[in-house]
């Protein structure tokens, strides 16, 4: 399985990670994500029948799990809402603040809580989420799509370092028009995201059948661009098979929001009181290889960083990725293979300096890079610097976003071998995590 986790180059510090997910040990140790019916396939499994909460109970509810959820990280007492972004007092079931919203509107496929048999999408907590009820009642069940500036405006409010910049279209605003499925709603900028992936669970979690310890049945949802085939699909009562869109949509809004702590936080407690996770949150990528069979890392530029062995850290590397011309470019900064001789001199520094450069074509996670050897220089001297090309090679395949394999080869000086390449600081990861699904949506 492939995990896709997003001068002076000697001081190199290694620095902590930052949690981005707690996924428990071995959740996704049988997940195949070699090809996307693989992934798709083995996905379900793992986040299938999970624990289900009553919609409105005199036990713990959905109401008591969503406003631990979604509460304000300033103030545990208040909860932040989901598409006007505000934060109210927590005021549990019936309120008339705010209600809960069905990003995938339960008319498509699962209306009727109220029979006998478990409704399991309609209390679904990756998918169910605490918002105004004005802004829950302009959305209704339209399908999700970009708007214009002939929409009607839905204005957010600054909140965790987030939204409060309205109109003119798009700011950072929801927007609407129309009505029901001929209708569309653009989330803002913030949340966007989020919305996607709480649908892109949805078509992954169900698929159909019966719950497997329940035995309750669900419905097969599916994610289309075709507007008929989602109205195909409304109903007042259950369905067995319901469409939800617009996916390339979505797949968009994905890419511009990727996940932040906001989403993670309320992903962390959804997960652990349902059982289940939602694997979009988690792994990114892993939405291009199923809807667009785009699967494996993607070199991105979210690598551009500074990376070294840390068996032999006195050496270093600068990767910049050049995404307009397919290139990536490489710097590595190292040492004579021999060392010279203490009386060599050197006007600053270390006489064994080295510095090679390559660039070269990008092929999903690989690199083929022709070296350069620059020599004949001299520190802040105007003097031509030598420059020898091609003087070798490098092959660098990018496992994920914090590892890399280099394999480099210099005939000339009789010299090849490995090296097994980690990020100084891992910063930027999640960045290229994001950037690594973009990269395979060719955005």
């Amino acid at each position: 399985m492939t995990r896709v986790f997003s001068g002076v180059l000697l001081l190199f510090l290694c620095l902590a990670a930052p949690v981005h997910a707690q996924v428990p040990a071995a959740y996704y140790d049988t997940v195949d994500d070699t090809d996307a019916a693989s992934l798709r396939a083995t996905l379900h499994v793992v986040i299938d029948d999970h624990q289900r909460f009553p919609y409105t109970s005199s036990q713990t509810d959905t109401w008591d799990v969503l406003e631990q959820a979604q509460r304000d990280p300033d103030d545990d007492g208040r909860i932040v809402t989901l598409y006007r972004n505000i934060s109210y007092p927590r005021r549990g079931g019936g309120n008339e603040l705010y209600d809960r919203e069905h990003v995938w509107p339960k008319s498509y496929g699962f209306t009727d809580n109220d029979g006998i048999a478990l409704n399991y999408p309609y209390t679904d907590m990756h998918a169910l989420w605490l918002s105004d009820s004005d802004y829950n009642f302009a959305r209704s069940n339209k399908p999700f799509e970009d708007c214009d500036a002939a929409c009607m405006e839905f204005p957010t409010e600054l909140e965790d370092g987030q939204g409060g910049a309205g109109g003119p279209w798009p700011g950072d605003s929801n927007w609407t028009d129309g009505e029901f499925t001929a209708g569309r709603w653009e989330v803002w900028g913030g949340r966007r995201g989020d919305v996607a992936r709480a649908i892109f669970y949805m078509d992954l979690r169900y698929e159909g059948g019966t719950h497997g310890v329940t035995g309750a049945a669900e419905p097969d949802l599916r994610l289309t661009n075709d507007r008929d085939l989602i109205d195909s699909g409304r109903s007042s009562s259950n369905r067995s098979v319901a469409w939800m869109g617009l996916l390339d949509t979505l797949l968009a809004w994905h890419q511009e929001d990727p996940p932040d702590d906001a989403e993670r936080r309320r992903h962390e407690v959804v997960a652990a009181n349902q059982g289940n996770r939602n694997p979009f949150v988690d792994e990114p990528a892993w939405a291009a290889c199923i809807y667009l069979a785009e699967c494996g890392f993607q070199i991105n530029p979210g690598l551009n960083d500074a990376w070294y062995d840390p068996a032999t850290s006195g050496q270093g590397f600068f990767v910049t990725v050049l995404p307009a011309s397919g290139q990536l470019f490489l710097a590595h900064f190292t040492f004579a293979a021999q060392r010279p001789a203490v009386a060599d001199p050197a006007t600053l520094g270390e006489a064994g300096h080295r510095w090679l450069t390559a660039i070269g074509p990008i092929d999903g996670n690989r690199a083929s890079l022709t070296a350069t050897l620059s020599r004949a220089g001299r520190f802040d001297d105007p003097a031509p610097v030598e420059r020898v090309t091609p003087y070798g090679s490098y092959e660098i395949e990018f496992h994920d976003c914090a590892s890399a394999t280099l394999t480099y080869e210099f005939p000339t000086a009789n010299l090849s071998g490995v090296i097994q390449l980690r990020r100084v600081v891992k910063d930027n990861v999640l960045l290229c995590e994001s950037l690594s699904a973009g990269a395979a949506f060719g955005r």
